[in-house]
């Protein structure tokens, strides 16, 4: 009977989180007119010009609260080709604390963990979905060491055609999800780049793009 409580406490809160999530957004993301380095407001996080040899192309607001944005990089260089997006939007954590008097700390951990894990499920669906023929290659855990902490997160490869770098050739595609960073934040990362190349270059832009998202006070150093 317990068990039963959680899980559809848990269901509750994800329920709760998705009329949250897509509440205010707007119909047609907005791309930013911005030069220079930008900061969302929201988070503090920093999105640079550029970050190594990859060149901002884009910042994106996909709300009017300004809470989820996305910037989007390029590296084309001869056999050097690699497109990078980051994504910053809140974590489900106020929604979470609505029932943490009726969840234990465990229990609510757990909850958490079951949204972050649904959450990333779906991001898988829509690549699926989007990309006619796209053929999972790895998933699994992972981490990020950002301001002094590892993060955990999750991560899978894709496999498709898609017109890129100015024609429709096979790619190599990787999502990362990093759910709850500073208490309250998700990021992810998108990478795309021809097939068997690009790997390296998208490790070396995860490692050298600074985490500057402001931490709760509740958050562990």
């Amino acid at each position: 009977m317990q068990h039963a409580m959680f899980r559809m406490a848990c269901a509750l809160v994800f329920a709760g989180f998705c009329s949250i999530a897509y509440a205010a957004y707007y119909d047609v993301p907005k791309d930013l007119d911005v030069t220079g380095p930008y900061t969302q407001a929201a988070s503090g996080m920093l999105f640079p010009e550029s970050v190594l040899d990859f060149q901002r192309t884009a910042v994106t607001r996909y709300n009017s609260e300004g809470t989820e944005e996305s910037a989007d990089y390029v590296l084309d260089q001869l056999g050097r080709q690699a497109m990078f997006s980051v994504y910053v939007y809140p974590a489900p954590t106020e929604i979470a604390q609505a029932l943490a008097g009726s969840l234990s700390r465990d229990e609510l951990a757990g909850a958490l963990y079951m949204i972050a894990e649904q959450i990333f499920a779906d991001e898988e669906e829509a690549i699926t979905q989007l990309h006619a023929g796209a053929e999972m290659t790895d998933e699994g855990d992972t981490s990020l060491l950002k301001q002094g902490m590892n993060w955990p997160g999750n991560y899978a490869s894709y496999r498709y055609d898609e017109d890129a770098f100015g024609k429709v050739q096979r790619v190599d595609s990787k999502l990362y999800l990093f759910p709850m960073v500073a208490g309250k934040w998700l990021v992810k990362y998108r990478i795309t780049a021809p097939a068997g190349t690009g790997t390296e270059e998208a490790e070396r832009f995860i490692r050298a793009l600074p985490w500057t998202i402001r931490r709760d006070k509740g958050t562990a150093q």
